[in-house]
């Protein structure tokens, strides 16, 4: 499905129909596609939302950079005219920043939040510079230089790099770019996670190349409501290399946040 919001047209699907909606959003250079096997075999008829990024997938691609807060509005925009009140958000990667930024932007949205391989700081510099260095190279070579860089750091599971390379390939340059120098520029969000204090889940996995194992449990200890979910032998996509364990996890996350929001109404 597609809808016009925030000055783009956005592509989005809906899976399922029970539970608070949970928002799955992916990482850089993928799309919503990436969460398909995970959502039909792990979580059942719960009601999921599956955007497609700005600049990533079937979303359009407009001239950028696109700030991680700038997509966490397409968020609020979508989830509005939805007619949703509030949501679970999850990201992956990237869609972590995103995620992070919605709960800065939109507290009062969020019922839940998932950080799935991903984390709150800034870029240190040499990694920002590395950002800025890739996307020289993509307008010079197109979306197959992310693709040829990414790809063999995300997975040691050949099909699921090979199926990373694909998707990278697939995006349109100028939304890699856009969202490469959003990335870049992204402030650091560590100091926001004590205040976030709804049921969130942060995963890791042992075998990542991207995301540092130490720091992402780091995260969830400063969540007041977080729990660590640490996958060992697994990468940087876990909906891909272990859909069992990040499924279970995030059918976990959703049973809190129905508790949760059942004390709240309780309460009140």
């Amino acid at each position: 499905m597609k809808i016009n919001i925030n000055g783009l047209q956005f592509a989005y699907d809906i899976r399922g129909r029970t539970g608070p909606p949970l928002v799955l959003l992916h990482g850089f250079g993928m799309d919503r596609s990436i969460w398909e096997d995970l959502v039909e075999s792990q979580l059942g008829d719960q009601q999921v939302i599956l955007p497609d990024l700005r600049g990533h997938g079937e979303s359009d691609a407009p001239e950028g950079p696109y700030s991680m807060s700038l997509m966490a509005a397409d968020l609020g925009y979508l989830l509005d005219a939805l007619g949703i009140e509030q949501a679970i958000v999850c990201g992956h990667s990237m869609g972590g920043y995103v995620a992070l930024a919605f709960a800065e932007l939109h507290p009062h949205l969020l019922a839940g939040l998932g950080l799935i391989t991903t984390n709150a700081q800034a870029d240190p510099e040499e990694k920002r510079a590395g950002r800025f260095t890739l996307i020289d190279q993509v307008r010079e070579r197109g979306s197959v230089a992310v693709a040829e860089s990414l790809a063999p750091r995300l997975s040691s599971n050949p099909a699921v790099m090979q199926q990373a390379q694909h998707l990278i390939s697939s995006i349109a340059p100028q939304g890699l770019i856009g969202a490469l120098a959003g990335m870049a520029e992204r402030p650091d969000r560590t100091d926001l996670l004590p205040q976030v204090n709804v049921p969130a889940l942060v995963v890791a996995g042992e075998a990542d190349q991207i995301t540092d194992f130490k720091t992402a449990k780091a995260m969830a200890d400063v969540l007041p409501q977080g729990e660590f979910l640490g996958i060992p032998g697994v990468g940087h996509l876990p909906m891909s290399e272990a859909a069992a364990e990040l499924g279970q996890g995030l059918r976990s996350l959703v049973a809190r946040v129905t508790d949760f929001l059942d004390h709240i109404e309780f309460i009140s």
